[in-house]
């Protein structure tokens, strides 16, 4: 096919076209006895040619569909999105409270200096599997003792920290004689950059946002929200109660978000003479110097207990069973609002995870004693954490 655009869209020549095109053109300059077999010095050079004309055609063929949401990823995701009001959701560093123990008067440097001097060494320690954390705030020993410092993690996103695990140094500085990190109970867990798949989910429901009173124009509008992580909307449109919702009413959950901002969501979608239920409540002032107050509730997590043996499908094969507890903790965390966990949803994490492996007598709960191949969450209220400490593998 020739390279145009027209009604159809973007068309491009293949591999095969091009270098036809090219053994053509050279026959037609030096004579059909040419050898352009693909092991001649000529039909290296046409491979070459060719090899490099499709390549540039297929960024062509990129750039033009990285126009719709669907094919377009990264910062030109950003970019498309933006022309909608939606902005990808930032992740965040995860904080670990260090011990840090010297022998004699020192400083650490830590990110605060980078303001001031960009090229300032920051200290640098790290945990048994490579992850490093920076200083945050430059500390001056004043001689031999030891403080309980905080660290941030290199790489943004979400890092389990386990205790006495934070135990070696990156920068070496003398008189440093050990680091380590005792307790997780202090640290902060980072929060994973919303992926380009999660960005291009959000997008596709805020077009809901176009409805006026369904609960899913709601929810849409929640999710729309700054910092509002998660939302879901119950309905009940009978005349009478349903798992404690009131005759015609709506419970909105929420997982993050400011108060006012949730209130405005809320009003800006909630149908004429429907109800509300929740604990929060955010009054709105309408443009006729009325009132109108919202209601909702925050959403509650909850653990989930999961069980499985793991078995190597090669004779003699080991597994680190305490980094694939950290590793499937990662993988599924957290659960979606009204998202009831599986086995199944063990069984794919965990072929990536650990594929020279197989499951048996898999079973997830929410009291680390029953098990079973599906559990909801306790109501609409409630989603589910992983824990590693919550993952039994035998």
């Amino acid at each position: 096919m020739p390279n145009q655009l027209d009604s159809n869209g973007l068309q491009i020549k293949t591999l095969t076209e091009i270098t036809e095109d090219l053994k053509a053109g050279l026959k037609v300059i030096y004579g059909d006895d040419i050898n352009v077999s693909q092991n001649s010095p000529d039909g290296q050079l046409i491979g070459l040619f060719g090899q490099t004309a499709v390549d540039q055609l297929e960024l062509l063929m990129d750039v033009y569909n990285s126009f719709g949401v669907e094919y377009s990823y990264g910062v030109v995701l950003d970019q498309r999105v933006a022309l909608n009001g939606l902005v990808r959701r930032p992740g965040s560093y995860t904080v670990a409270q260090v011990l840090i123990t010297v022998d004699r008067a020192l400083t650490l440097l830590g990110l605060s200096e980078l303001e001031a001097n960009p090229t300032a060494q920051v200290y640098t320690i790290a945990d048994a599997t490579g992850n490093q954390f920076q200083l945050v705030t430059t500390k001056v020993f004043a001689g031999a003792g030891s403080d309980t410092l905080a660290f941030q993690a290199a790489i943004i996103g979400r890092l389990e920290t386990l205790p006495n695990t934070i135990t070696n140094q990156v920068t070496t500085v003398l008189g440093v004689i050990s680091v380590n990190n005792p307790s997780v109970t202090s640290d902060v867990i980072g929060v994973d950059e919303e992926t380009d798949a999660q960005l291009k989910i959000r997008h596709g429901q805020m077009f809901e946002l176009a409805s006026t009173g369904p609960s899913d124009a709601v929810s849409a509008a929640l999710l729309a929200v700054a910092d509002v992580l998660d939302a879901y909307v119950v309905e009940n449109n009978t005349g009478a109660e349903v798992d404690g919702v009131p005759a015609h009413s709506i419970w909105c959950i929420v997982t993050g978000g400011a108060d006012a901002d949730i209130a405005q969501a809320i009003y800006s979608k909630k149908m004429p003479g429907c109800g509300m239920k929740g604990s929060s409540s955010y009054a709105i002032t309408r443009p006729a110097g009325n009132s109108f107050t919202a209601k909702w509730d925050a959403s509650i997590s909850q653990r989930l207990y999961i069980q499985f043996g793991l078995v190597a499908r090669v004779p003699g094969a080991t597994f680190d069973n305490d980094l694939l507890k950290t590793q499937l903790a990662a993988a599924l965390n957290p659960y979606k609002l009204g998202v009831s966990p599986t086995i199944g949803d063990i069984i794919n994490a965990m072929l990536t995870l650990a594929p020279n492996g197989y499951l048996t007598g898999a079973g997830v709960g929410d009291d680390g004693v029953t098990y079973g191949d599906v559990i909801p969450p306790t109501d609409a209220q409630h989603y589910y954490t992983v824990d590693a400490a919550d993952i039994n593998i035998t």
